[in-house]
Parts: C-alpha cells; sequence; structure tokens
C-alpha cells in the first residue's frame, strides 16, 4: 500500500531513509509517498511541481516490483493535477526503472541523470526556439556566426549591455536568452521587455525565453538557492552540458558569452562553463562606473535603500520606464 507523507514524524522516517542514501529531503518538496513493509520504509518518491526527485528503494526490494508501483503512482497523481509532462532527477543506477515508463535521459554527470517523459520534450522547445530566430533573419545552420548570451537580466543593466554589444561587434547574430523562471524581482515579462527595449538598436540580437532548460529550478537550483554545495555543482554541469549538447548543436551557436563574477557559486558556475565548453566560452570582465562595479545585484540593494536616482545610473535608458514603474510596485517609490 502506497501512503503519502502527512505527518510530521512521516517526513522524520522519510529524511532518515534517504540520508541513507546520501540523498537530501529538499524544501521544495510539495508531496512525498512511501511503501512500507513489517514497519519499516522500502521506497520513496517526492514531487516538486512536476519535477521527480529523492526516489529511492531498499536494497532489498528492488526485485519485488515496488520501484514500477511507486512511480506509477506518482505518474498517476501529477496526471491527475492536470501535469502531463514531467523530469526527474535521480542517480544514474534507476536509469532503467524510468526509461521503462517512456522516459528519455538528457543528461547525466557520474554522480546524478536528469530525464523527461510525457507530451513535451527538450527537442520541441528547441524546434520551436529554432523557427522564431530563422522567421527573424532567415535559415541558420553550420556555417551561421552565432554567439549567445543567457541572462537574468533583474534588472538588465548597463553592464549586460557592455557584454552584449562586445558579443553583437563580434558575431553575426547574438541570441539573448533571458531566464523564464520567476523567482527574481522583477517578472519575466518585465525582464524580457526592458532586455528587448536595451537592444533594439542592435539589430543582429534576438531576445528569447529561455525555456526551463537553461539555468532554471530544473537545471540549476543552486542559482536561485544561491547554494555552492556538491549538489549544486551537479545541477551546474547538467546545466552546462544541456547548454552544449542541446542549445548549441540545435541552434548552431559557436560562442559563449559571459561576465566574470565574484560571488561563490557563481563563480564555481562559471569554472564549470569554461571546462565543459572549453573555447566556446568567452569570459568578459565587469565594467565600473565611479570605481563600482556594475551588476544587477547592485541595482536591487539601491531599489532597497529607496537610492532610486543612484539605481537608475545603472539603468539603459532605453527600459527607464518600466524599471521606474516596477521599482514603483515593489519598493514603494
Amino acid at each position: 500500500m502506497i501512503k503519502e507523507v502527512l505527518l510530521d514524524k512521516e517526513k522524520e522516517r522519510i529524511v532518515k531513509f534517504l540520508e541513507t542514501f546520501s540523498l537530501k529531503y529538499e524544501d521544495d518538496i510539495t508531496k512525498t509517498f512511501y511503501t512500507e513493509e513489517d514497519g519499516e520504509i522500502t521506497s520513496t518518491v517526492s514531487l516538486s511541481n512536476d519535477l521527480i526527485k529523492c526516489f529511492a528503494v531498499k536494497e532489498e526490494s528492488q526485485s519485488t516490483g515496488v520501484s514500477g508501483e511507486i512511480i506509477t503512482y506518482a505518474l498517476s497523481y501529477l496526471n491527475s493535477i492536470g501535469i502531463n509532462s514531467y523530469h526527474v532527477y535521480t542517480k544514474p543506477k534507476y536509469e532503467k526503472v524510468f526509461t521503462s515508463f517512456g522516459f528519455k535521459k538528457i543528461e547525466e554527470t557520474d554522480k546524478v541523470m536528469l530525464l523527461e517523459g510525457g507530451i513535451s520534450c527538450i527537442d520541441d522547445k528547441l524546434l520551436e526556439l529554432k523557427k522564431t530566430i530563422e522567421n527573424t533573419i532567415g535559415k541558420i545552420d553550420e556555417q551561421s556566426d552565432i554567439a549567445a548570451i543567457v541572462a537574468n537580466a533583474n534588472p538588465i543593466t548597463n553592464g549586460h549591455i557592455a557584454l552584449i554589444e562586445k558579443a553583437s561587434q563580434e558575431h553575426d547574430v547574438v541570441l539573448l536568452f533571458i531566464l523564464e523562471e520567476e523567482r527574481s524581482v522583477f517578472s519575466f515579462k518585465e525582464r524580457i521587455s526592458m532586455a528587448y527595449l536595451a537592444t533594439r538598436r542592435l539589430m543582429n540580437v534576438i531576445v528569447l525565453p529561455s525555456t526551463m532548460y537553461l539555468v532554471s529550478y530544473l537545471t540549476f537550483p543552486g542559482y536561485f538557492l544561491k547554494d555552492n554545495d556538491e549538489k549544486s555543482r551537479e545541477y551546474a554541469k547538467i546545466d552546462a552540458l544541456i547548454f552544449k549538447d542541446y542549445f548549441m548543436k540545435k541552434l548552431y551557436i559557436k560562442k559563449r558569452y559571459i561576465g566574470s563574477e565574484t560571488k561563490d557559486y557563481m563563480v564555481t558556475y562559471n569554472e564549470i562553463l569554461h571546462d565543459i565548453l572549453g573555447d566556446s566560452i568567452v569570459e568578459i570582465e565587469r565594467i565600473k562606473e565611479d570605481k563600482e562595479v556594475i551588476s544587477a545585484s547592485t541595482v536591487r540593494k539601491l531599489l532597497e535603500e529607496k537610492k532610486f536616482s543612484e539605481a537608475e545610473k545603472f539603468i539603459p535608458k532605453e527600459c527607464l520606464f518600466i524599471f521606474r514603474m516596477s521599482g514603483a510596485d515593489k519598493y514603494g517609490r
């Protein structure tokens, strides 16, 4: 019989069970199911929206069919609440459990594997992006000179613009991916609108949504958790590998431009990008204004301190209207 975790004492049992597999019960979990026999937990799986995680089966129970039973239950639950596309992070040893349910492996490291199942997939998203690009500039192929930048732009700053301008001067086309994840101070709609207005004069820059496959809570939760532990580094590797094996190949991207970082978890991410993308990475030193590095975090800090005029000096003039309106809503200007 499959049970749902409802009580704190049940959660505590799951936490201890997962620890025996070197797994952590994560804060974003919304549902947890488990099975037990003779008072001992035999399997468990958790959900975070459409993401399946924290799957573990007691070694003695792995041949009993309980793995398939609890995964079937979790998928049925997702379908019952209208979620028909889903992803799973699991250890590579559980790959066959999920592929038997039609899941397809996206990427893996030595320690973790990301798979997806359901009615849509990464290839569908990349095909949509390719069509958008080709509707703008015409057909692209292996001969295309395309660079890419991935930015949260929370909000977009003159520092971002300097990086974008550098790439646009050196390549025929620059794809500017703005993170879709709604875990920022400024909404995705606000961020992509500001990015579009700030780069509209650069005729070879195309502003695009990042999809869930680039620096999202799916591929790189460490970005949003500001974490630099071993697990976050594995997520960062997955994110970098997805960019290399899917975005670069399907969209014919030759180079990815990044700005230098100072925060530990982002320094680590940049190092991982260098390791995985090699010569395809171009890292640019962040520019300074009045001896201060221009960054979105600096702008947000100034907004929190109600120093609106000081914050605005870091913002491209083309999108100041949206920035002012958004800042007023969020910081009570």
